[in-house]
């Protein structure tokens, strides 16, 4: 932003008294005049209309639709390849788009969140969720369901956090697993009919289903024993017919459940666009829960579905059903405009528009308008044009003022973990459970390397978020990993180790990141580890079956005591493997993850990628042929 200091000599004649009166400051006034060169640009789809709240035969109710933000309220530091800095995220500039709907619609406009909310981001932990909470009850959420990280602190914290909420909980599928009976929360209701708009006799009714993923007990650090999360179809049957039966207009779920879709280049599934069921569909991953669902689903028993759980942006219709989902940590939100006739109330499906998703951030880049460059994986960022302010609606978005409230609460604190710098990169590390990546290697490298141990192997939620570009802080690491699990150490016969990663590599939860092997994972028609060895980086080695070999890994995917079973597909393998001679790590008096990597990046002045990954020396080989 240029400024430019002009001052000038303005005479202001005021006739009183026959006096010429020369005012402010001696007659001299100093006028900044502020000239920028900020351009600001119109997010917009050139190739259709909004949807307008006075359409005449349609009547909209649009939904802004949020998942897995994990704690994360503050923008995330990038810095370009050209040392400019730009931020990503950030739960203030979400708030105005709220703000600008809720103007725009008044009480048609709904804000639906589907779970996930206060677990990951540093901004949680510090809070304790109260950031979260505030947040949300400030943008007026209509309702919420429960994320399988929602119990990550314990059922009594969940409790208490739900306590706090001005919303209601939709909990249609959660039973205690001993009385088959429903569970109780604090703000929990059944599926539900709400009614929508601002004249009695132009009442929508929208019936509310909400479901929670059935992978919550393995994907949660708490014991859930005594919950049994109960058959997505089953339950959605019932529940349709009896919201049906109360006059609802259209059914939603809202679930935390999701799917992955690809095929389609970033550029285009993170670009703004209003999407119906035309436009171009990418390919879902049949595995997954929400994919398995929409495709079993008869006609009409639901609407729409807003997920989840996956981290993957969908603006799709699969099974002839729409589903919508956002990536984690607050990098996007959607907007789902309902169809109904005025006349009818009967809704319109086939004039279902998505627009998004919404990036949220300060700037977006010209070409693209994008604001994740890192996502988009092109180290060639002048293809991206200028960072530039846009407007949405018309609006600029900027810090929406009640929400800067919330954010000044707890930025001191949030400061001393963000100005604590650990080391700093010059290369944007990223996680994939679909890809090898060079997070995904530095990590089980560090792991492998602390422990001494001879292979290292995590799960792929170990990594919450990027490393981008700049500086890596505490801040960085916490939200990183924000569970803290303990790290440890044990042996297994080499047979037990191919066992082992047999059954992971070739389940639906995408690929674990390993260290001191090599493998070759073939994806069709099926998923199946066809070769490993062990690997240090220059040479290949067979697996004795009968050697012991030592491994490293966290206390979720491999838990010491007795009684317990690993998360993830890791339950499958406590169904036969037990460690042998299992120990907690202990660096500088810790086992905690967390900890020990903190220390670890303190001693480093530069983290480099190509130091852990080579696009051209791989350790996980992937191939496609049949």
């Amino acid at each position: 932003m240029k400024i430019f200091i002009i001052l000038y000599l303005p005479k202001i004649k005021m006739k009183k008294s026959g006096f010429i009166i020369y005012l402010l400051f001696s007659s001299i006034i100093p006028f900044l005049c502020i000239l920028s060169d900020d351009e600001i640009i119109d997010l917009k789809d050139d190739t259709r209309d909004l949807p307008s709240p006075n359409d005449s035969e349609i009547y909209y109710i649009p939904i802004m639709h949020t998942n897995d933000i994990h704690g994360s309220f503050y923008p995330k530091k990038v810095l370009l390849p050209n040392n400019e800095l730009y931020t990503i995220g950030g739960l203030e500039y979400m708030g105005k788009y709220a703000s600008i709907m809720a103007e725009e619609w008044g009480e048609r406009f709904l804000y639906f969140d589907t779970g996930d909310q206060f677990q990951g981001g540093i901004e949680g932990f510090i809070s304790h969720g109260n950031i979260m909470m505030d947040f949300f009850n400030k943008l007026e959420v209509e309702k919420s369901v429960l994320g399988n990280h929602e119990f990550d602190y314990g059922i009594p914290f969940l409790k208490e956090y739900m306590e706090r909420a001005n919303f209601d909980w939709v909990i249609d599928n959660i039973k205690n697993l001993t009385t088959g009976k429903y569970i109780t929360f604090p703000k929990q209701e059944k599926s539900v009919v709400i009614e929508v708009g601002e004249n009695e006799n132009e009442k929508i009714k929208l019936g509310i289903i909400g479901l929670t993923t059935q992978e919550t007990p393995a994907s949660t650090n708490t014991r859930l024993d005594d919950l049994y999360f109960d058959d997505y179809i089953k339950t959605i049957n019932a529940e349709s017919k009896k919201l049906k039966a109360k006059g609802a207009n259209a059914i939603i779920v809202i679930g935390h459940l999701g799917l992955y879709c690809r095929n389609e280049p970033d550029e285009v599934k993170l670009s703004y666009k209003l999407r119906d069921n035309d436009t171009y569909q990418a390919t879902c991953r049949e595995t997954d829960e929400a994919y398995k669902l929409l495709n079993n689903l008869e006609d009409g028993v639901i609407d729409i579905l807003l997920a989840g759980h996956r981290h993957d942006v969908t603006h799709h219709w699969v099974g002839g059903f729409p589903v919508m989902s956002n990536d984690r940590n607050g990098k996007y939100a959607q907007i789902v405009y309902l169809p109904f006739d005025r006349k009818t109330k009967k809704l319109i499906n086939k004039k279902i528009l998505m627009e998004g998703p919404l990036p949220i951030c300060d700037k977006i880049f010209k070409n693209r308008k994008i604001c994740d460059l890192a996502v988009v994986n092109d180290e060639d960022y002048t293809n991206y044009g200028n960072l530039v302010h846009f407007n949405f609606h018309g609006k600029l978005i900027e810090k929406e003022k009640n929400i800067t409230d919330i954010a000044n609460q707890y930025l001191d604190i949030f400061n001393e973990y963000d100005n604590d710098i650990l080391t700093k990169t010059y290369d944007h590390f990223e996680s994939s459970k679909e890809y090898e990546t060079n997070l995904a290697d530095f990590y089980t490298d560090f792991l492998r390397h602390i422990s001494g141990a001879d292979i290292a192997l995590v799960n792929g939620g170990t990594f919450r978020t990027p490393f981008y570009r700049g500086n890596i802080t505490n801040a960085t690491i916490y939200s990183f990993d924000p569970f803290g699990n303990d790290l440890v150490k044990f042996k297994a016969y080499g047979r037990d180790i191919i066992r082992m990663f047999k059954q992971l590599q070739s389940g639906d939860k995408g690929f674990y990141p390993f260290s001191g092997l090599r493998m070759v994972v073939r994806m069709k028609p099926t998923r199946k580890l066809l070769s490993i060895k062990l690997w240090d980086g220059y040479k290949e080695e067979e697996i004795d079956e009968d050697k012991l070999y030592w491994v490293a890994s966290s206390d979720f995917c491999f838990p010491l005591e007795i009684d317990e079973a690993g998360g993830d597909d890791f339950q499958k393998i406590y169904q036969w493997f037990r460690p042998i001679d299992g120990e907690y790590l202990n660096i500088n008096g810790s086992s905690i993850s967390r900890d020990i990597l903190i220390n670890y990046l303190r001693n480093i002045d530069v983290l480099k990628g190509s130091k852990y990954y080579d696009e051209n020396n791989l350790r996980l080989r992937v191939v496609n042929n049949e």
